[in-house]
């Protein structure tokens, strides 16, 4: 009786713990929800709880839960109004969305929040968490992004894009090779863009970003592409007597053409006289692009020939000479290729082809004796090779000679225009290291900013061709170049008056 008592007992409670225990339990439990462990940003209580789950709208902010929503419409309507309120005008045909850490989820709960979508909505228009839905440019490398710029219309950004594009290629280039046209073959000289790219990848797509972030015209985006983040420029008010090329050589050693690309609508040519006072931005680009573009340049290059021959003739008196046959310079076709990164110019060039069109003569010349070789011939050769000219005589005020640059080894060697005896070496805060060399026959030329000392020493006889030093930037220049200047007895003369300035490049 009592082994049958107990059994009944243990019957009525499993019973119980089966049928009744739920029913007085909180309802969570038994349908798996615990919302009490779930944090909202906002303050939202529970009404109660259900035994069948029902849709809600919940909104997110970097994965936390800020509230659930009761009425989704209501929140979009919200969002709309606020855009045709304070954006509309600025951002047509765009539209207003929530900030890119927002999302919205649409859930099973089992429960039933309270309703606080005016508070949602306040938490989304007072705390800056919506944001235009615009066009994300996203620059990036093989080491992935770098840096995102947000634009209001792409139409906008490939204009600015092309806008800057062509500081370095002409408008027939960049159309050439948009349509990948046949680009034919150099047979004038001058130069030929033969290719274009940008080294870095440039992908958009839809973002929504913070108004203020947002770059509103073709204006701010080329600003971008020229300078990026850079907000630092440098402006130069100028002078009486300054010239472009002048300006350009004392800032950053900049070319005319690099002077006038910064001064888009101010600067029209690159011969364009400068009015006193005229305000120029002389900050070259700082682009967060690397616009790489290969040219062709057809030159007429000079061949000078070997030193004159002498033939001794006993029956003229000592020092006396006869020409026989003139000497005269030949000259060759030389096609360069080149590589220009953001308007600059890259040491060193490819090349392709070399075809004479005129071969050099030397001089035979019948002298009493043979002639010291301290004695001049009086044809002059450049100073250093590949020479292009940078700043030439008067090209700012107080320059008396010729700036010369070799256009592919910046650093390279310096020669001897002409025979000669050294007579001047030194160093100086405006020359650098120079040297000066005598040419025995009315003539002295002059080589400033040498790297080092020059080599030979006063007294030294040198001879054409000869290398006397190295190309630097010693002294006061802003780059690496030969001041080169030539002497008639004792004036300074423009090297130009006699020298084939015509046939070389003017940087």
């Amino acid at each position: 009786m009592r082994k049958g008592l107990s059994v009944l007992v243990s019957l009525i409670l499993a019973v119980a713990v089966v049928v009744i225990l739920p029913q007085i339990l909180p309802q969570q439990t038994s349908y798996g929800s615990d919302y009490t462990n779930e944090q909202t940003l906002l303050k939202q209580k529970i009404l109660s709880y259900e035994k069948e789950p029902k849709q809600y709208y919940k909104l997110y902010n970097a994965g936390k839960l800020v509230a659930v929503i009761h009425d989704y419409d209501r929140i979009r309507e919200a969002i709309n109004e606020e855009y045709e309120r304070n954006y509309a005008e600025d951002f047509p045909n765009l539209t207003l969305d929530l900030g890119e850490e927002l999302y919205i989820s649409r859930e099973n709960v089992y429960y039933r929040p309270e309703d606080i979508d005016e508070e949602v909505i306040a938490y989304l228009l007072e705390d800056d968490h919506l944001g235009v839905r615009a066009h994300a440019i996203e620059f990036s490398t093989k080491d992935g992004i770098y840096d995102v710029i947000y634009v209001r219309d792409m139409q906008d950004f490939q204009a600015a894009r092309d806008r800057f594009l062509l500081n370095f290629v002409s408008a027939e280039s960049l159309a050439a090779f948009r349509s990948n046209a046949d680009l034919g073959e150099l047979t004038d000289y001058g130069s030929m863009d033969i290719g274009l790219k940008i080294q870095e990848t440039i992908t958009s797509r839809e973002a929504v970003a913070s108004a203020d972030q947002i770059l509103m015209d073709e204006d701010s985006i080329y600003t971008y592409l020229c300078y990026g983040r850079n907000e630092e420029r440098k402006y130069y008010t100028v002078q009486q007597g300054d010239t472009l090329s002048g300006v350009g050589s004392y800032f950053r050693d900049m070319s005319a053409s690099q002077i006038m690309m910064l001064n888009p609508g101010v600067i029209t040519s690159v011969d364009q006289v400068l009015e006193e006072g005229l305000e120029l931005n002389v900050a070259y680009y700082t682009s967060p692009l690397t616009v790489v573009v290969t040219r062709e340049r057809l030159a007429q290059e000079m061949i000078y020939p070997d030193l004159p021959q002498y033939i001794e003739d006993p029956n003229l008196f000592v020092g006396e000479e006869e020409v026989i046959t003139p000497e005269t310079n030949g000259l060759r076709n030389v096609l360069h290729e080149e590589t220009w990164i953001n308007g600059v110019q890259q040491e060193g060039d490819v090349i392709r082809s070399s075809v004479v069109t005129l071969e050099p003569i030397q001089a035979v010349i019948r002298v009493g004796t043979k002639p010291q070789p301290n004695t001049g011939t009086g044809n002059f050769i450049w100073p250093i090779d590949n020479v292009s000219i940078t700043c030439g005589w008067g090209c700012y005020y107080g320059h008396t000679g010729t700036d010369l640059q070799n256009m592919y080894n910046r650093y390279d060697n310096v020669y001897a225009a002409d025979n000669g005896t050294v007579v001047n070496v030194s160093f100086d805060n405006i020359g650098g290291n120079w040297i000066v060399i005598d040419h025995n026959n009315g003539y002295q030329t002059y080589y400033g900013h040498l790297n080092v000392p020059a080599y030979p020493s006063v007294g030294d006889t040198v001879t054409r061709g000869q290398i006397i030093g190295q190309i630097g930037m010693t002294g006061l220049a802003t780059g690496p170049h030969c001041h080169f200047e030539i002497r008639v007895n004792g004036t300074r003369i423009d090297a130009c008056s006699i020298m084939p300035c015509d046939t070389v490049p003017w940087r």
